[in-house]
């Protein structure tokens, strides 16, 4: 009888696999059919999407953060031997993750699930995995951890509504997980991976850009640029970095193809785009500030670098009258104290300097350095220059604080008899968010809460609450006007008492650049932002806490199943 019932089981198996591995246009239609509702709550257990939304995002960004070129401090720079081994990270846990994987001729980092209709245009999630010097962990990696950690419970949850892999089988994996701390291994629970491509209606691709910062060569948006197709025509391929390599040298050292032909091959088609998502943490106060987890970036400024030149009189500093001097370390602070006024700062008591713009709250304007000739206590400089970096949401806005600027300091040059010059060095227009997107997103973001807090109801309690707020549980019964606020709103860490106050959040501009400003130039565009400890970033203080990597990550996760898992035509799913 043990025989016997052996025997049947193994037909079964045999038969699964058949079944799986032909799927001819019936058994195609029947799995479609048997797609998970993207309306419905996910039928994981708690114990799963816990594993998947929490712990595992949570676990991949401290494995990251320990991948540096320097012992003490978190710096990866692109082909550094830290940046190969994050590669290599990623790629893991996207295979693991049910996901075909490969790196690109510009050593971007690719995982992608097909789909049953596998010609229809993918939705692309990514963010970098390279860092400035003596960077932050979450800075870029988070948006590649949460794209992993939902694209893989996307797929399982997908398996098991179409009966590929049991509950069973999952609960087994989610405790052998925690045992090892290891992942859940999806390509462990299913037979190949190409099995995992019909588990989504349409493509999915997560992108870990290879070279966002720009730290090495000075030129950013390396990775992204090359994916659009308009890396070959800037001529960034000759920069240098501090050894003289150049970019194209250090491709080919690192066993890559950075010829013209190679990079025009790695450009993907616009037609095959149908979305750029980025999850990025916000790096900056205003979250925080107003008790918030997540919030949509409505844009990214556009920023203008620029270097001011002034060419004065060298003399002594003890023996030239103060009527006579040409000196344009004075005529620089004149400069740099009428731009802050033009930009609205240096009056926190007062009403703005500048009426005219009071109401763009994205304009900044900074002062970041000084070369000054020949920079001695007792002598009168005769020659220095400074670099300015102005930024709004509203180009009109940027260039008309840049107009100003060059006629108000032709005019004092003028008048100190000096020599000024203000030279452009780049430029970068501002970049609207698709509003459908972004729409999605804060959709999904209310639509995952109720997940949210039962992924909350599972951890320790954070101590101290990082954010200063007395965070409070929202408990699967509870009753009353704050719970049912706290429940329909969008997402925020442990319930926090702000949160129940109710609200919109707030809608962001952000004011540094991102791979997401790139892929805006082909497709449409959309990014969430996550809280940051008081806003910091680029330095090895920048903090995100577990709670909001895991809402940002359900959040994103809630947004896939509403975009992958509707089902496709019959004619899709047969050609699958």
């Amino acid at each position: 009888m043990q025989h016997g019932l052996a025997g049947r089981r193994a037909l079964k198996v045999v038969l699964a696999v058949a079944a799986v591995c032909l799927l001819p246009a019936a058994a195609a239609a029947a799995l479609a059919a048997a797609a998970p509702d993207p309306h419905k709550p996910p039928q994981l257990s708690d114990a799963a999407l816990f594993q998947l939304l929490y712990r595992e995002p949570n676990h991949f960004l401290q494995a990251l953060g320990n991948i540096s070129d320097t012992e003490g401090s978190l710096t990866r720079t692109f082909l550094s031997p830290a940046h190969r081994r994050a590669a290599g990270k990623l790629r893991k846990w996207m295979a693991a993750a049910g996901m075909f994987t490969w790196a690109d001729q510009m050593a971007n980092v690719h995982g992608v699930v097909k789909g049953l209709d596998a010609d229809a245009p993918a939705i692309f999630i990514g963010s970098h995995y390279d860092t400035v010097v003596d960077g932050g962990k979450y800075d870029g990696a988070l948006g590649v951890v949460a794209g992993i950690s939902a694209v893989k419970a996307l797929l399982l949850e997908a398996a098991v509504s179409n009966g590929v892999v049991s509950a069973a089988e999952v609960e087994r994996a989610v405790a052998a997980a925690g045992t090892s701390g290891e992942g859940i291994d999806l390509a462990e629970l299913l037979y190949d991976q190409a099995q995992a491509g019909r588990l989504i209606a349409t493509p999915v691709r997560i992108i870990g850009f290879a070279d966002e910062e720009g730290v090495r060569f000075h030129s950013t948006y390396l990775g992204s640029r090359a994916l659009v197709g308009t890396l070959a025509d800037v001529g960034v391929l000759r920069n240098i970095d501090h050894s003289g390599v150049s970019v194209a040298e250090a491709l080919e050292q690192a066993g890559f193809d950075p010829s013209p032909a190679s990079l025009r091959k790695m450009a993907i088609p616009r037609e095959k785009i149908r979305a750029y998502v980025e999850v990025h943490m916000e790096q900056g106060p205003r979250l925080q500030a107003a008790g918030r987890a997540l919030g949509p970036v409505a844009a990214i400024a556009g920023q203008s670098r620029l270097q001011a030149e002034i060419v004065g009189e060298q003399g002594h500093a003890g023996t030239v009258p103060m009527s006579l001097r040409k000196d344009p370390m004075a005529a620089a602070a004149e400069i740099m104290a009428g731009l802050e006024r033009s930009c609205n700062g240096g009056n926190a008591d007062g009403g703005p300097p500048n009426p005219d713009l009071a109401s763009d709250e994205s304009l900044v304007c900074t002062v970041g350095s000084m070369s000054i000739w020949p920079n001695a206590g007792n002598v009168i400089p005769g020659h220095l220059n400074f670099t300015l970096d102005i930024r709004s949401r509203w180009d009109a806005n940027r260039k008309q604080i840049i107009a100003q600027l060059e006629q108000s300091m032709q005019a004092l040059c003028a008048r100190r008899g000096l020599s000024c010059r203000l030279h452009v060095k780049n430029e970068a227009a501002a970049v609207q968010s698709d509003e459908e997107v972004v729409e999605h997103l804060m959709e999904a973001s209310v639509q995952a809460d109720q997940l949210v807090q039962r992924l909350f109801l599972q951890r320790q309690p954070l101590s101290p609450d990082p954010y200063g707020q007395a965070a409070q549980t929202c408990a699967a019964g509870a009753e009353g006007a704050a719970a049912d606020t706290a429940r329909s709103s969008p997402v925020l860490s442990g319930c926090a008492a702000a949160q129940a106050a109710g609200g919109a959040p707030p809608v962001l501009v952000s004011g540094a650049g991102h791979d997401a400003m790139v892929f805006a130039e082909v497709t449409k565009m959309g990014m969430l932002f996550v809280r940051c400890k008081d806003g910091i970033s680029h330095s090895p203080l920048e903090y995100v806490s577990p709670d909001d990597v895991a809402a940002a990550t359900a959040t994103l996760y809630q947004y896939l199943r509403k975009e992958l898992l509707a089902r496709p035509s019959p004619a899709a799913a047969a050609a699958a």
